[in-house]
C-alpha cells in the first residue's frame, strides 16, 4: 500500500473515532449549536461542523438552524428512537 493510500486509510479511521465521540457529547448535550459543542470538545467549530455533518449523512443526528443573539447558529440533537420507524411501526409497537 503506498504512503498516500496509508495516510488516507488512518484518516477515515480517525474520523469514525472522532464522529462517535462527539455523538456521544451530542446525546448528553442534546441542542448545544456547533459552537458549543466545539467548548465541550475543546475541538475547533469546523471540525465539530465536518463531524455533525457526517453524522447527518449517517442518519444518527438532526440539525436546526436558529437565530441566537441576531446571529445564525446550527443547533445539533440526536435523533429520537421514534424517527427511525414508520408511522405503521409506531402503532404496532403501541399494541404490543
Amino acid at each position: 500500500m503506498s504512503l498516500t493510500a496509508r495516510a488516507t486509510h488512518r484518516r477515515r479511521e480517525q474520523s469514525g473515532e472522532t464522529d462517535w465521540e462527539l455523538y456521544e457529547k451530542i446525546d448528553d448535550n442534546p441542542g448545544q449549536s456547533v459552537y458549543g459543542l466545539a467548548k465541550l470538545t475543546g475541538w475547533t467549530p469546523g471540525r465539530v461542523h465536518g463531524a455533525v455533518m457526517r453524522l447527518v449523512e449517517k442518519g444518527l443526528v438532526r440539525t436546526e438552524r436558529s437565530m441566537r443573539g441576531g446571529r445564525s447558529v446550527l443547533l445539533v440533537a440526536p435523533k429520537e428512537w421514534q424517527e427511525y420507524f414508520t408511522p405503521e411501526e409506531l402503532d404496532e409497537f403501541k399494541q404490543l
